[in-house]
């Protein structure tokens, strides 16, 4: 069976299996291949031009896996084929609603629009012929496409998310009655995170697999993905206490991103929420492990300096807390972490602004203020000092956004 052969036949599998089409387009976003069974596809072609083609336009563009939301509450999910480093073929799945939830909102939506009942009918009758799939098995799907394109299988972390909506779907419906294995690999998971190792990415994608979370419908596809978020968020600073984080930080950054998950308006920003947090979280257990030797005193002050980043940090205040004078403390800091005080503060500082770069859409003003840097002029020096390149440059290459 060769290539073409092996696509048609998953096209049919998941078409029967879930009801769900396979869409081929060429680099000029024209369809050249379909799995969807009737003859009225070209509605369903022409609402990917509209909502999903010029999302792909866009110069910061990177062909990998793709989820992609528009503002009528629905996913297509993108892979991409290359040809001499250009885009050849743009293969998509989709589209689908993630949970009845978001299927319902959209329905809501149109009764409030007072719509007549001719048109909500010829509406509700398209809408009716899209799935509701839930988002584990859709990444499955996705995971086996790229297998077919590529022969490997992709990283959760390196989804590239694109929104042109306010209020996107759900990307954590439930999927399953059953508890049954799920505890064992959540163990498994925040094991290998408090342990300090990497494979904890994998282990947490097949423990997302087996459940989506807490089994509460609010009829909110957004308050639903914000509570799986804050029990992963508090699942992650426990695990991250129990690899050496102190309580006091892991408990400062859990506060900081509850408040980020409830200032979260659209599925996309949770989603970078569920990207960052276990990437930060993790950041500190590392450097907990490597600051094994280093006096609890100073721990304790690179602690306070990470749990206070966004604010102006003086030497003296850091000295008074730790009960040294300020040049002692700034001795004491430099002999045991290879760096001035003012250094360290600097370079977290900028390590919390590749974060905020990579994964939120925030502007670089908004974050040189974010983080008690004098002017932008002064961060991006700063950024280009250190990084080696501009925060803008930083953000096109690494954005997961």
């Amino acid at each position: 069976m060769n290539k073409k052969e092996r696509i048609e036949a998953f096209a049919d599998l998941i078409l029967h299996t879930s009801k769900i089409p396979l869409w081929i387009y060429d680099k000029n976003y024209q369809l050249e291949y379909t799995s969807y069974p009737d003859d009225d596809y070209m509605g369903f072609d022409t609402l990917f031009q509209s909502q999903v083609a010029e999302l792909l336009s866009s110069e910061d563009m990177t062909y990998v896996t793709t989820y992609a939301y528009s503002f009528l509450n629905l996913l297509w999910v993108l892979d991409f084929e290359l040809k001499n480093d250009k885009l050849d073929k743009i293969y998509v799945i989709g589209p689908t609603f993630t949970s009845e939830n978001s299927f319902n909102e959209l329905k809501n939506r149109m009764d409030e629009r007072g719509l007549s009942v001719q048109v909500k009918a010829i509406v509700s009758r398209q809408l009716n012929r899209m799935s509701i799939i839930p988002h584990t098995i859709i990444s499955n799907y996705a995971q086996q496409l790229h297998y077919l394109l590529h022969g490997d299988l992709f990283s959760y972390a390196d989804i590239n998310i694109l929104s042109n909506c306010s209020q996107s779907p759900d990307s954590t419906s439930m999927t399953s009655s059953s508890h049954l294995g799920i505890w064992a690999s959540e163990q498994a998971f925040l094991k290998l995170f408090s342990e300090g190792n990497p494979d904890y990415k994998e282990a947490m994608n097949v423990s997302s697999s087996l459940s989506d979370g807490v089994k509460h419908n609010p009829k909110d596809s957004i308050r639903f993905a914000k509570n799986n978020l804050l029990v992963l968020l508090t699942l992650l600073s426990r695990a991250a206490i129990s690899g050496g984080v102190s309580p006091g930080l892991a408990y400062d950054l859990c506060d900081y991103y509850a408040d980020r998950s409830e200032a979260c308006t659209t599925m996309s920003e949770v989603t970078t929420l569920i990207h960052e947090i276990p990437e930060v979280f993790f950041s500190h257990v590392v450097q907990a492990k490597e600051n094994l030797g280093i006096s609890k005193f100073i721990q304790n002050s690179c602690e306070y300096i990470n749990s206070h980043i966004n604010e102006k940090i003086s030497i003296s205040e850091l000295a008074s807390k730790a009960g040294y004078s300020e040049y002692y403390f700034s001795r004491k800091f430099k002999n045991e972490m290879g760096c001035s005080v003012n250094e360290y503060v600097t370079r977290e500082k900028i390590e919390r602004a590749k974060v905020l770069l990579e994964s939120t859409n925030t502007s670089i003003l908004d974050i040189s203020l974010e983080l008690s840097f004098n002017s932008r002029s002064y961060f991006s020096d700063t950024f280009q000092r250190i990084v080696g390149m501009s925060p803008g440059e930083y953000r096109k290459r690494n954005s997961k956004v």
